[in-house]
């Protein structure tokens, strides 16, 4: 069982993932709506997985991305999003996140990633 952070503005997102990674055996330890919450959260939660969202209100995800970085160069950071510009696929990729995935997916594609980031096989 891992920890999570889930960061995004949307509730329903939140919740969706949330019920996911419940689904899945893993512990939600913290939600963040914001950027400052976001960063705060990770900084005093600890999480083994971050998913995170670009478009946050008070800055960017990559604001956020950048910071647990520099915190954790260990940090399994899935970037989920809405956005199909392959350009921010890169840049996030670059900045560290271990992954991408783009809404809409299914809780099969989330599982593979989640999984895959904490170093488990799939299925």
């Amino acid at each position: 069982m891992a920890k999570v952070l889930v960061v995004d503005d949307s509730r329903f997102t939140r919740t969706m993932l949330r019920g996911m990674l419940y689904s899945f055996g893993h512990e939600v330890v913290g939600e963040a709506e914001n950027v400052p919450q976001a960063i705060e959260s990770y900084k005093s939660l600890k999480p083994e997985v971050v998913t995170l969202d670009l478009v946050l209100p008070g800055g960017s995800g990559i604001d956020v991305l950048k910071t647990i970085r520099q915190e954790s160069a260990d940090a399994k950071v899935i970037v989920v999003t809405a956005s199909g510009q392959e350009q921010v696929d890169e840049q996030v990729l670059e900045l560290g996140a271990f992954a991408v995935l783009h809404k809409p997916f299914t809780a099969d594609e989330f599982k593979s990633i989640v999984q895959s980031a904490l170093g488990l096989s799939r299925g």
